[in-house]
């Protein structure tokens, strides 16, 4: 009880349970709007933002950059030293890939010929790029500090819900609905600017050229690592689209977001640990082993059991969460259960080890070479074994990645015990 007690007051606990929530509000709290929206705004219309909000994720993701792992490793390893200087190094670096982004965008509209409705909602919609652009959690992350970030992020997300609400009433309210939605992360950032200037006494300042694309060089293994993700984490649905009936790309959609949520549950703990496991190993290396091991050992385990259970009780869980129709296809479920599992897995090995050691290039090499062996894996088995070869694509890749990630921390150990 003791343990237990001394492990609850613990900041790592506690910034760990902030994260838990954050994540649930950033996740959960949107899909209560989604049932009411979907019917006030019709189908076309509901596509139209739905093809909009795509479009601007993808820059968003530019926007980000990295910096969630990047700034949170530096604010947890240097504290307070040279804060003001790091805090207008990332916000200027931002700030420059938010003007290529916009720019970028709005020229591939032009090019791509879209129509009025969507250039308009991608435009509003793209006031969440600028809401991320000045989003400060990485540096609370950093500062084991998550409390109000994360109350603050929840009570702009039930604003924006109260809205949508309130305001969105017929179809011609399409980009109000795009507005409500944007306005979430133009609050949260407006709060975490006023909140990082009360608590730390940072001010919005600009940095020279130069040292925003030092920043930028410095984020840009993890980077590449996220872009990759976002762009073959769709190529089943894709695959599928072509080789299958649309019924059958519901079903997989459908069926891969049970092991999806899992992940999604598992990400605030990863980010709860990240500067935790950032510090050890700058203290000592060894110490950053002995920490990610001993994480692993018991998070790994968790998520295994749970995936186990998933996997006896998948009819079940199936026809309650989707309809009976669905579990025709249950089986499934059994390799994106083990993508599941060892996407975790590869967390520890890539992201906690690799990545918080200082080793971002070795991270990145490994997961681009097997983003482009999940992409190649998902064209052939997925032509030729449909839903089943694009479901077993996934734990195949996955799997890849495992071994070459194990095989990068082999060689770092060994570096490492050469020089003692």
């Amino acid at each position: 009880m003791d343990k237990i007690k001394k492990m609850l007051g613990t900041k790592l606990f506690q910034n760990g349970m902030w994260l838990f929530i954050l994540q649930i509000f950033n996740t959960v709290v949107p899909l209560l709007t989604l049932p009411y929206i979907t019917r006030v705004l019709g189908t076309s219309n509901y596509g139209v933002f739905s093809l909009s909000l795509n479009w601007v994720t993808y820059f968003q993701v530019i926007v980000e950059y990295g910096f969630g792992f990047t700034g949170a490793r530096k604010v947890s390893i240097e504290g307070d030293n040279n804060l003001q200087n790091l805090y207008s190094r990332i916000i200027s670096a931002r700030l420059l890939l938010l003007a290529v982004s916009y720019l970028g965008m709005n020229v591939l509209a032009y090019v791509t010929h879209v129509g009025v409705q969507q250039f308009v909602s991608m435009n509003i919609l793209f006031l969440v790029i600028i809401g991320v652009a000045f989003q400060l959690t990485w540096l609370f992350q950093g500062k084991q500090d998550m409390k109000l970030i994360t109350i603050i992020n929840a009570v702009s997300r039930l604003i924006s819900v109260i809205l949508v609400f309130l305001v969105v009433k017929t179809e011609a309210h399409l980009y109000l609905y795009c507005f409500c939605y944007s306005v979430t992360f133009i609050f949260s950032a407006v709060l975490g600017l006023a909140l990082s200037r009360k608590k730390y006494g940072l001010k919005v300042r600009l940095c020279k050229f130069k040292e925003a694309i030092d920043e930028i060089k410095d984020g840009w293994y993890l980077f590449i690592s996220q872009a990759m993700s976002k762009i073959f984490s769709s190529v089943g649905v894709t695959v599928l689209g072509t080789v299958a009936v649309s019924s059958i790309v519901g079903i997989y959609s459908a069926i891969y977001k049970i092991p999806y949520i899992m992940i999604l549950f598992f990400s605030p703990v990863s980010q709860a640990l990240y500067p935790h496991i950032s510090v050890k190993f700058s203290e000592s290396f060894q110490k950053g082993c002995q920490t990610v091991k001993q994480a692993a050992i018991c998070i790994v385990g968790l998520f295994a059991i749970g995936g186990f259970l998933i996997i006896l009780l998948r009819d079940f869980l199936i026809s309650i969460a989707f309809g009976a129709a669905y579990t025709e296809y249950s089986n499934i479920i059994i390799p994106l259960v083990i993508w599941m599992i060892l996407s975790i897995t590869n967390n520890f090995l890539g992201i906690q080890f690799l990545v918080a050691s200082g080793h971002q290039k070795e991270y990145s090499q490994a997961f681009s070479l097997s983003a482009v062996v999940t992409v190649l894996l998902n064209v052939t088995l997925g032509f030729a074994f449909g839903v089943y070869g694009v479901s077993s694509a996934a734990a195949i890749g996955e799997a890849g990645l495992t071994l070459m990630l194990i095989l990068k921390i082999k060689k770092l150990k060994t570096k490492e015990e050469e020089k003692i």
